[in-house]
């Protein structure tokens, strides 16, 4: 929890425990905190008004709220630090967001230049709002990377579109020619037949690409194709919440069901045969029963293991 100080600053204490004074930019869900000198006012203000709506767009999607740990009179704090557990970090299913001074500067620069938004931030809301650990991540020794990771991932492009933001460049690439090529891996994935869930999302690779793009941007690839398909943000804001009504997985097996059971309660379409056959997921006798009874019922009675 960030506090307020007789200066207007803010008194917080950072993930690694470091107390610091910063400057609050608040809008109605989400709160700013920087330390940067000669912050655009303006900029502040859109980037506020944009990451309410995407702090709403999950809220929709997960239909949860995320613990709250790190916050500012309950709002969600995202706050410029001089060092995270990375370029950027967010906590898992809890709220609190830390961003290093240069990647405070490339998300005010992008927003300054043309709107645009850097990856980043909207990743760690996905961190935020992870909560279906229990029910589709994969066990050891198997990396839940490609899935956990990989929803962070999907999710801030369906974030940014729900909040009418344009995803600021990526590496040489701007944000719409990075999407491209993420949406892309599913078909590199399907026209060869070498590759399957195995060698894939179980280690966290993707078909070789332009960009390097790896396992948690195949799963978002696989879940951009369902959106597409199966009803857009309509799916994405079932696929979560139906998830959530499963019941824990006890392996790895029982996670990759799962995840089949969910998106195929949320597209009412019997999804089985395209993962295990199209997609070449292992997916087992009882999760493709389980999918066929959730395309009608939804998840509840659905039992995938």
């Amino acid at each position: 929890m960030a506090a307020n100080a007789p200066d207007g600053l803010v008194e917080y204490t950072t993930f690694q425990g470091k107390r610091v004074k910063l400057r609050p930019w608040v809008g109605k869900h989400v709160a700013f905190l920087t330390k940067s000198e000669g912050v655009d006012e303006k900029v502040m203000g859109g980037l506020c008004g944009v990451f309410d709506k995407v702090r709403d767009f999950y809220r929709e999607a997960t239909g949860r709220d995320p613990q709250q740990l790190k916050h500012l009179d309950g709002k969600i704090t995202v706050a410029e630090v001089d060092e995270t557990c990375g370029a950027a970090c967010g906590y898992l299913g809890a709220t609190g967001i830390e961003l290093t001074p240069g990647v405070f500067t490339e998300l005010c620069g992008g927003w300054q230049k043309g709107e645009l938004v850097d990856q980043a931030l909207p990743y760690e809301f996905g961190r935020n709002f992870w909560f279906y650990s229990p029910q589709l991540a994969y066990r050891k020794p198997v990396s839940d990377r490609s899935v956990v990771t990989g929803y962070a991932v999907f999710m801030r492009l369906m974030a940014l579109d729900a909040a009418g933001a344009k995803l600021g460049p990526f590496r040489d690439k701007t944000g719409a020619e990075f999407r491209a090529v993420m949406e892309g891996l599913v078909d590199l994935y399907e026209a060869d037949a070498k590759f399957r869930w195995e060698n894939t999302l179980k280690v966290d690779a993707a078909p070789e690409n332009a960009l390097g793009l790896n396992g948690t941007d195949l799963f978002s690839s696989f879940c951009l194709r369902l959106a597409r398909d199966h009803g857009g943000q309509k799916w994405v804001k079932a696929v979560w919440q139906e998830a959530g009504k499963l019941p824990e997985a006890k392996t790895t097996e029982g996670a990759v069901d799962h995840f089949v059971v969910a998106a195929s309660a949320a597209a009412k379409t019997d999804l089985g045969e395209l993962f295990a056959g199209r997609w070449r997921w292992p997916v087992t006798a009882a999760g493709r029963k389980a999918a066929e009874v959730a395309a009608k019922e939804g998840v509840k009675g659905a039992k995938a293991e």
